[in-house]
């Protein structure tokens, strides 16, 4: 029996609808970091040149206590996160310290690295003052190379004799200046599809669905990017074995990166 394939690719890391994707000049996707409950767990590695409180702290999407932080106990230092797999980040958001605001960097370089010891850098800021409690700031710049490990290299803080940042965040740019308020690509028609969603940890999941269940599950993406709905299941055809009625794979909208639409007629 003959099959025709299309392979549509959708870039899920975004901040709008998808019917919006390309109407932006500059998009970024959310936080690549997972919420980090150790320097390992639950995925990548957390690290700093010095620990007076543990790395990870600093991604662990908590910045509104004072003791949700990294700190350094002396006043210049590196905080650094390794990806399981090399992304390209072209922005990256810092929390100060909350009723610390005097421990947070002032001059500093963002670096990336693929063998940890040789570092590019990527941006370069001095004088930043002006922190205020649980208020970010986001730092932009251009690179188009994948990398592995990133880092904050902080030369001189605001005046503490420590170091601290409640939250370190990194992110990708997703859409550029095109002017397009449409798809690139239709939404699929076909009779069924391969679809693959690759998770914030690398690991894809595959699944052999009808074109109904791929365009309900892209209709669920969108409501939550607008803000509503809960976690998507996904109907396991194609691995029901044992005795179950059904077997379903539950998704949570924060941890997809990307998925993927292969579109194929019987």
């Amino acid at each position: 029996m003959k099959k025709t394939c299309i392979t549509i690719l959708f870039l899920v890391l975004l901040s709008l609808p998808l019917s919006n994707v390309f109407a932006a000049e500059a998009e970024y996707s959310e936080n690549l970091i997972p919420k980090m409950t150790s320097n390992t767990l639950p995925s990548g590695v957390a690290s700093a040149s010095n620990e007076y409180s543990y790395a990870y702290e600093a991604f662990n999407k908590g910045f509104v206590t004072i003791s949700s932080a990294w700190t350094s106990s002396t006043t210049s230092a590196w905080l650094r996160y390794d990806f399981s797999n090399p992304v390209v980040i072209e922005q990256y958001v810092i929390y100060p310290q909350t009723t610390a605001t005097d421990r947070a960097p002032k001059d500093w370089t963002f670096e990336g690295s693929n063998d940890g010891i040789t570092w590019n850098v990527l941006d370069t800021q001095s004088n930043i003052t002006g922190w205020v409690n649980s208020t970010p700031k986001k730092f932009s710049f251009s690179n188009s190379n994948s990398y592995k490990n990133y880092r904050i290299n902080i030369t001189a803080n605001n005046g503490s004799q420590y170091l601290a940042l409640s939250e370190l965040e990194m992110m990708s740019k997703v859409s550029s200046s095109t002017p397009n308020p449409e798809p690139t690509e239709p939404v699929p028609s076909g009779d069924r599809a391969i679809l693959v969603v690759t998770m914030t940890t690398g690991l894809e999941k595959e699944f052999d669905l009808s074109i109904k269940e791929v365009n309900d599950f892209i209709a669920w993406y969108e409501s939550k990017q607008a803000g509503s709905g809960s976690s998507y299941a996904i109907n396991k055809h194609d691995n029901n074995k044992g005795p179950f009625s059904s077997r379903k794979d539950y998704m949570l909208f924060d941890r997809i990166l990307t998925f993927e639409v292969s579109e194929y007629s019987k």
